[in-house]
């Protein structure tokens, strides 16, 4: 039996389909009751931690969806929750940190802080039972599959060189930077590349639009925060 052999059963992707959805749902409600709050509080900052925040989301649900009603497009769908669910994991873990420089920077009151800090932890947990339901069904189709080795390269070359390459751009060299650089960007698109080497032609060429999307919208995202204070 090949990759192109495993069939996904529609119950099993309406089960992952459901499961990504309503953990979707809670991390957008947690994410916009910290915007409100931290908005209103630091001249519009918001979460620009995770400049992506609100179309990493929208990625998430939407593939919840498909998985609900297109249980045969389950793998692709399943590749693109894991890629969004990944990297807001990281992203979240990157700005349960970054709060507190924020809340010194821009004078955010402690007893917000203090609500703000347990709603990013609803988003991370949130978005890890995404992540992990999408991967489990994966599971089947890479379960005794040969690595496409020149994928696992490149996943380790961008999970290695893109936080370099982004404290480069910042100009800021601390480790600080590359271990942020690294949770919320390249550790989640370097991953998705290389377990990308173990899927079929399908999911394979899913996962790596799924990053190349991320990569514009993050880009664009910084863009907007560029222009706005400018």
């Amino acid at each position: 039996m090949t990759r192109d052999d495993v069939v996904v059963r529609p119950q099993h992707a309406a089960v992952v389909g459901a499961v990504v959805l309503m953990s979707a749902a809670a991390a957008t409600g947690a994410a916009g009751w910290s915007v409100r709050r931290v908005v209103k509080y630091t001249d519009r900052f918001g979460w620009d931690t995770i400049p992506a925040l609100w179309p990493l989301l929208a990625g998430v649900g939407v593939a919840g969806l498909v998985l609900l009603v297109r249980p045969h497009h389950g793998r692709r769908a399943a590749v693109v929750a894991a890629v969004c669910a990944s990297q807001l994991v990281g992203g979240g873990v990157a700005a349960s940190r970054d709060w507190f420089n924020i809340g010194g920077a821009t004078g955010l009151p402690t007893r917000h802080l203090a609500v703000v800090l347990p709603l990013t932890a609803v988003l991370i947990v949130a978005m890890t039972v995404a992540c992990c339901a999408a991967v489990s069904l994966l599971m089947p189709a890479v379960a005794g599959s040969r690595p496409r080795w020149g994928w696992l390269i490149t996943g380790a070359t961008i999970a290695v060189l893109a936080p370099i390459l982004w404290v480069g751009v910042v100009d800021s060299w601390q480790v600080t930077a590359l271990g942020q650089a690294a949770l919320t960007w390249s550790l989640p698109w370097g991953l998705a590349i290389a377990a990308a080497g173990w899927l079929a032609d399908g999911p394979r060429r899913a996962a790596a639009a799924a990053v190349a999307a991320s990569t514009l919208v993050t880009a664009g995202a910084f863009a907007i925060i560029a222009l706005l204070d400018a």
